[in-house]
């Protein structure tokens, strides 16, 4: 049967990349760049998911290999693009690069392993041992030098940045959005795959919002900044 959560995601964070990839292209920012990587790769993910159904692509050996190896890959670029908002050089500098240096052997590792094929006929929330239940030992040990620095960058930058200033309280959003999926992959990770696309899908969801309303809100301060400058001149 297929499951159409995962469809809802892709769309979510379709509309969220192309989002993000305009406003890269306006502000040429690096952590714009950081998190326009991350909610690409966080696309294909959640289209990767919908097609792991039976009566689509389940058994497709290669999408599973990507899947699980651009799962980890994406929480390592979204936390290097909050460390990169936050901190700048030369600290967002060095975390990009680990990440990147990571990334690549990870992949190495998840493409070329061998994996069990008879896991993959009734989509990934179906796996015998969660979603990398069918994915080699040696590449399953790995993702977690990218999962956890990413999550614990990604959600607690955004609580520090709310704790910071109240008035942005879409980090709680952007905290949220973070916190589902990490809740969602140790569970599938301890066997218990039941809220995996869901937790996935409403993640992205929640951080769209947020960003959608970070972006009004930097817009009305830039507009209340520039409502302000006549009467500066003036006294």
């Amino acid at each position: 049967m297929i499951n159409y959560i995962p469809l809802v995601g892709a769309i979510a964070s379709g509309i969220f990349m192309a989002l993000l990839l305009k406003q890269y292209l306006v502000r040429r920012k690096t952590h714009q760049l950081l998190w326009s990587i991350g909610v690409t790769l966080w696309f294909i993910l959640m289209v990767f998911e919908f097609l792991s159904a039976e009566e689509l692509a389940g058994g497709n050996v290669w999408m599973y290999k990507l899947f699980y190896a651009l799962a980890a890959v994406t929480v390592g670029f979204m936390g290097a693009g909050s460390l990169s908002l936050l901190a700048g050089k030369p600290w967002a500098t060095y975390f990009t690069a680990y990440v990147i240096v990571i990334s690549v052997v990870l992949l190495g590792l998840g493409l070329t392993a061998s994996i069990d094929e008879s896991l993959l006929t009734d989509g990934y929330e179906n796996i015998e041992g969660g979603a990398g239940g069918a994915m080699t030992v040696p590449t399953r040990y790995l993702t977690p030098l990218l999962t956890v620095p990413g999550g614990i960058l990604l959600i607690g930058i955004a609580l520090y940045s709310f704790w910071k200033d109240r008035s942005r309280w879409y980090n709680l959003f952007i905290a949220g959005g973070a916190f589902l999926p990490t809740i969602g992959g140790a569970m599938a990770r301890a066997g218990d795959n039941r809220f995996f696309y869901a937790f996935d899908t409403i993640g992205i969801i929640l951080l769209s919002v947020g960003f959608y309303v970070s972006m009004t809100y930097i817009k009305k301060r830039a507009e209340a900044r520039m409502d302000d400058e006549p009467q500066e001149t003036e006294k």
